[in-house]
């Protein structure tokens, strides 16, 4: 007997696109690329609790001490840790450990001198702000052009059969020979041909980021991971492009707002994550799920729900993702694509019309903080309890018959098991 249409797909999905995808993100060029993005996380979240600590602050001047300092030297040089540590983590990935930490001191050098400083008086500067998170492209750029240089020295290997040289001279010129020809060729362009690479690359890719700002992008973005989610591919796994693009938008947001304007960009860590309309009870809606099982006809179901609801609770969602399971379960799949999509569409037209405020402030990667306290905490908008309980009332909605159909299954085979036990 053929397979029904819906197995069909499924089976597709488990057998030919989750082993391609799975194999794509393991291969050492993205699995570094990503890698590089989350080891700098620590400095982001440093940067988030000063935040916290500065709303606090201006009402104990005398007690606490201004500690914008820590961000500045944290957050806000995040260009120049992304430079270091993407070539770091690429060298790891690519099993070039003894270059690791001398090619990610050579992504630094690289970086800096593509800011493409001026001397005045004898004096050497770069505009402060291109240190920053603005700068996070073009300093994978320059990550991933110092990796593939030292990438390309490495697979010479040189001196392989040579025992005639001391092995700390041999290790001294494998070293020498990459952060020469690094340096050397990005001098010839920024110096000798007098080209500023930070404008050049941010244009190039600014058609990227006009389109992830769009409707279709913002949709689609959200819309992409919650699908590789459901098939057990981790969302931490596309956090190195989706930061490339979140992290360079909110720094806009904010710096509009500070220079008396408004905030405009919608995707962003802050809107998709942070905000928590998008991710109830974590990527791909799974609060309203988590509800439901709590009044389950099914004993698996309802203990399921009573373990996992404090997790959700948290935007935490692995335990009932993997527990029910929904990964690979073409009933519980499907509703949580459609409240990605529409909690995304309402988050959007709320937003744009201004009914929500956009969040101004610099908290990415902050999602475990339950809502509706993180929407009104990222808005400022009290108006964010509404649009919560608008959003979880229209996720009960769309589960609602997915979960009856999966509890039905559920309680025919516990009838099933207990009749076989009598």
């Amino acid at each position: 007997m053929s397979k029904k249409p819906m197995q069909k797909f499924m089976d597709w999905l488990q057998y030919k696109v989750t082993p391609a995808v799975q194999k794509f993100t393991e291969r050492p060029w993205v699995h570094g690329f990503s890698a590089g993005i989350v080891k700098c996380l620590p400095f982001i979240l440093t940067g988030c609790l000063i935040f916290f600590y500065n709303v606090v602050q201006p009402y104990f001047p005398n007690i606490l001490p201004n500690l914008s300092a820590v961000s500045n030297y944290t957050f806000s040089m995040l260009s120049l840790l992304v430079a270091f540590m993407m070539v770091y983590q690429e060298m790891g990935s690519l099993k070039h450990r003894n270059y690791q930490v001398v090619g990610g001191l050579t992504g630094i050098c690289a970086y800096i001198l593509a800011m493409k400083g001026t001397t005045v008086d004898g004096v050497y500067s770069v505009t402060w702000n291109r240190f920053g998170p603005t700068g996070i492209v073009v300093a994978i750029c320059i990550g991933l052009y110092v990796s593939i240089i030292f990438h390309l020295i490495a697979k010479l290997n040189l001196f392989k059969n040579n025992n005639t040289i001391p092995e700390f001279v041999q290790e001294w010129i494998k070293n020498i020979i990459p952060i020469f020809l690094s340096i050397l060729l990005l001098k010839i362009v920024i110096i000798d041909l007098d080209v500023d690479l930070y404008p050049i690359v941010l244009k190039l890719f600014a058609p990227i980021n006009a389109i992830a700002q769009t409707y279709p992008g913002f949709i689609l973005l959200n819309l992409f991971c919650c699908f590789f989610y459901s098939l057990g591919i981790s969302g931490w796994t596309w956090s190195g492009p989706r930061n490339a693009i979140f992290i360079p938008a909110q720094a806009a947001n904010v710096a509009a707002v500070a220079a008396g304007g408004t905030a405009m960009y919608l995707t962003t860590s802050e809107v998709c994550n942070g905000i928590a309309l998008i991710c109830l009870g974590g990527m791909g809606c799974t609060l309203a799920l988590n509800i439901w099982c709590l009044f389950s006809k099914s004993k698996r179901l309802k203990t399921l729900g009573r373990v996992c609801i404090a997790p959700a609770i948290f935007n935490i969602n692995e335990p009932i993702l993997f527990g029910t399971p929904i990964v690979f379960n073409p009933i519980l799949m499907m509703p949580m694509w459609i409240c990605t999509t529409v909690n995304a569409t309402i988050v959007w037209i709320v937003m744009r019309t201004g009914l929500l405020a956009i969040p101004t402030i610099e908290l990415a990667m902050v999602a475990t903080i339950p809502a509706p306290f993180s929407t009104v905490m990222f808005t400022g908008d009290m108006r964010g309890v509404i649009w919560w309980a608008v959003c979880l009332a229209v996720d009960l909605l769309i589960w609602y018959p997915f979960f009856k159909t999966y509890e039905k299954q559920e309680v025919e085979k516990e009838a099933a098991e207990a009749l076989a036990k009598a």
